[in-house]
């Protein structure tokens, strides 16, 4: 996947008369990222698919449990891909929080944000996501979601 980082020359940002939801915030998404990365992936780094697929699952509480039965049932469910991720990954590479590997295909968590994870972690910030991350643990590998995704959709 080819990430448009080097295109960017500038980013500006204007005042809007409406507050914006903090589910669209870029910083928002960013630390949901990156609290995913810490609690629930092996070396800290994980797919798009992944990251798309806790995203689709921490929107909502009843879809909590869909995502911790995926290894009873292996019935991947249908997850709305969202663009709003794809950019606060962007930014999240951009501000040095992120990296993303070309010959993986995988999003890892540098030095500084594994120290921006931690203050939130010590936060009382993001406490139903921080205890449902926690409860999955590391037990759903990239490999196996994947392999779910393709016995569902075979291209």
């Amino acid at each position: 996947m080819d990430l448009p980082l080097d295109e960017i020359k500038e980013i500006r940002f204007s005042k809007k008369r409406i507050p914006i939801s903090p589910e669209l915030r870029p910083i928002y998404r960013i630390s949901l990222i990156m609290l995913i990365l810490y609690l629930s992936s092996t070396q800290q780094k994980a797919s798009l698919l992944k990251l798309q697929l806790f995203n689709w699952a921490l929107k909502n509480e009843s879809r909590y449990d869909r995502l911790l039965q995926l290894k009873k049932t292996k019935e991947f469910p249908i997850v709305r891909f969202d663009p709003f991720l794809n950019r606060a990954l962007n930014y999240g590479v951009a501000m040095g929080f992120l990296s993303f590997n070309n010959k993986t295909g995988k999003f890892a968590l540098t030095e500084k944000g594994v120290e921006f994870v931690l203050k939130i972690i010590s936060e009382d910030i993001f406490e139903e996501e921080k205890r449902f991350l926690n409860s999955i643990k590391k037990g759903l590998s990239d490999n196996y979601i994947l392999t779910l995704f393709k016995e569902r959709y075979p291209s």
